[in-house]
């Protein structure tokens, strides 16, 4: 049987040296942050929540009337009634995202939505069997690609490269979860992964690992080996990132002190986050400079933060561990974990190489203020690990009841997340908006 070490690759170059630099500065970031809360932005009234709460469930109304078909199902194949649905949909969208002081629509504009729709196209093309929660995934790090473009002065736009690395981690995650397949034949798979990332001839022994090589080919197309060793050795460094967290949670808990648990623990968060955005900034770029590589390396930190605070009661009860869980699972409230992480977040946007390019200040407190309200509904979500206190605090800067959000939650599920399995079957705009609201409102997808 293939040791799951035995995967990692040496072929990292000057790529690995400046993964672990740029872990410990991230390190050093987290740890300078300060135990008080950040300032959250507005205070909300109670006539205000309740006018976001009206706002958002009429929002959520009409696309379930697209859910039940009674508006009829849009898709790439018939652009005019894909254009009237968004068009329908803006004006709600609009008015949501104005009472909730969240200015999205001011930077991301219909490039984002040409790239989601082009994505989407490309997806159900490839593999028409593809699972929903699969494109949510890539959908999530597409817009997170199509950000980057936006932050480097690039033009915001869907190519070979952008897609085709956005979808090899699906397909990878799926491979993990299976559980029918058995582990010998799941790292034998990623040996071949490695192997192609290296740029090394392997056969496809099946399905997925043709799919898996046909994305690896589409970045290849895009960005030709010889000139971008840049794109590959990212690639690898969250290769071996993967890999080491996969070794991470086979790991027994007492086999560290707690102190060293501690640092181990948030040093594989950092990579493991890092190395993903690192990549999706060379995928977009071709060759990144220091600055660039530190602010793509800090932005996936705290996106994968974020994904461990939205999961810390599933990765409590599995035994995973992050900052977050670790912290749940002694029963420690997690307060001054989410200062530290908010501060940690205006630490990294703060340090963006874009500074002083026209609409980059825009950009950064649209992400800011994303990121705190996201935060705090994770926050609303598992009230139970947090202090009276703070939960107050939290409730009042957030713009909808977290109990609302609650009974949102179970509607969404009840009526969009059964009976659409594939991306054959699914109407665009309803996948983009669950891919959306698989996040922003921590569904279970």
């Amino acid at each position: 049987m293939i040791d799951p070490a035995s995967c990692l690759s040496a072929e990292l170059g000057p790529m690995g040296p400046r993964v672990g630099e740029l872990v410990r500065e991230c390190r050093g970031i987290w740890e300078a942050a300060p135990a008080d809360p950040p300032p959250l932005g507005k205070r909300f009234t109670g006539r205000e929540t309740r006018a976001v709460e009206r706002e958002l469930s009429t929002f959520v109304g009409r696309v379930t009337e697209r859910a039940n078909g009674k508006q009829g199902p849009a898709s790439p194949s018939d652009p005019d009634k894909l254009e009237e649905t968004i068009a329908a949909l803006r004006p709600s969208g609009q008015r949501l995202l104005d009472l909730m002081e969240l200015p999205l629509g001011s930077i991301y504009d219909e490039r984002f939505v040409d790239s989601t729709r082009r994505f989407l196209a490309a997806a159900r093309a490839f593999d028409p069997g593809l699972g929903l929660d699969s494109v949510y995934q890539a959908l999530r790090n597409v817009w997170i690609m199509n950000t980057l473009q936006l932050e480097m002065g690039l033009e915001v736009e869907h190519t070979d490269a952008v897609f085709g690395y956005s979808m090899v981690y699906p397909y990878l995650d799926n491979l993990l979860d299976d559980n029918a397949t058995p582990v010998h034949e799941k790292l034998a798979t990623l040996a071949k992964l490695r192997a192609w990332l290296e740029g090394k001839p392997e056969e496809p022994g099946d399905t997925r690992e043709e799919k898996l090589r046909a994305l690896v080919a589409m970045v290849e197309r895009r960005f030709p080996r010889a000139g971008h060793p840049g794109v590959y050795r990212s690639m690898l460094a969250i290769f071996n990132a993967q890999i080491r967290s996969l070794l991470q949670q086979r790991a027994k808990p007492n086999e560290e002190g707690p102190a060293s648990a501690g640092d181990n623990i948030l040093a594989v968060s950092f990579e493991k986050g890092g190395t993903s955005v690192l990549a999706d900034g060379y995928l977009v770029a071709g060759r990144l400079d220091p600055d660039q590589e530190r602010f793509c390396f800090g932005f996936g930190a705290f996106l994968q933060l974020a994904d461990d605070l939205q999961d810390v009661e599933e990765d409590a009860r599995r035994g995973h561990m992050t900052v977050f869980s670790r912290a749940a699972s002694r029963g420690e409230a997690l307060d001054l974990s989410l200062f530290k992480f908010l501060w940690f977040i205006a630490a990294v946007l703060e340090r963006n190489p874009g500074r002083g390019r026209p609409g980059d200040a825009a950009l950064r407190a649209v992400m800011l203020r994303a990121c705190t309200l996201m935060a705090l509904e994770s926050a609303g979500k598992c009230r139970g690990r947090f202090s009276r206190r703070a939960l107050r605090l939290f409730q009042e800067s957030f713009p909808a009841r977290f109990s609302y959000l609650r009974k949102l939650r179970r509607k969404i599920e009840g009526r969009f997340l059964d009976g659409r399995p594939t991306i054959a079957e699914a109407d665009p705009v309803l996948t983009a908006f669950l891919s959306l609201s698989s996040r922003a409102l921590s569904l279970g997808t």
